[in-house]
């Protein structure tokens, strides 16, 4: 059996789920919250400001509060850099990607609160299935992507460091830097 298939968290919201018991990777996001903001910022500093849409994924969101937390911080972001700007926000679109087996229904269960906070806004959230092992969007398609925890789960990367522009090389290392 591929264990894609199988591989998930503790699913529901009860006391022994990973909803219940994700507290460090919870930190973990809460700690990432200045370079996420820093990266969003620079973003938006691109040819594309004012984008009328911004589509950010999150890899490996699993169900707990670390994914309410990114898509929190990306959108408060995007607010202070349209305040700042005197331009008015794109839409969001949030693809929420786990394997399969995860319990989507539990996380969207879960998001209730968020989409109450942010419903001024023109904010849509997805779920998108499947392995990033493969290709999940159209080419271009994507702003911004995330992965907290999931990414020490690729066993090979598709690229060398050669392959990428340059241009990535340098905000690369500016947002290392600003850690």
């Amino acid at each position: 059996m591929d264990v894609k298939q199988v591989l998930f968290m503790s699913k529901g919201d009860g006391e022994h789920s990973y909803a219940q018991n994700s507290t460090y990777a919870q930190k973990v996001a809460s700690l990432t919250k200045p370079t996420i903001a820093n990266t969003v910022g620079s973003l938006l500093e691109e040819d594309f400001f004012p984008c009328k849409l911004l589509n950010v994924v999150d890899l490996g969101c699993a169900l707990g509060p670390s994914t309410v937390t990114f898509m929190s911080t990306v959108i408060e972001s995007v607010q202070k850099k349209c305040a700042h700007s005197n331009c008015s926000p794109p839409e969001f679109q949030f693809y929420l990607n786990d394997l399969p087996g995860n319990d989507f229904n539990t996380l969207f269960k879960s998001l209730s609160n968020f989409s109450q906070s942010y419903e001024s806004l023109s904010c849509f959230i997805m779920g998108a299935p499947g392995s990033f092992h493969g290709r999940l969007f159209p080419k271009n398609y994507v702003h911004l992507a995330y992965s907290s925890y999931s990414v020490h789960w690729l066993s090979q990367c598709k690229m060398t460091w050669a392959q990428i522009s340059p241009q990535f090389h340098s905000k690369f290392n500016r947002c290392a830097l600003d850690m």
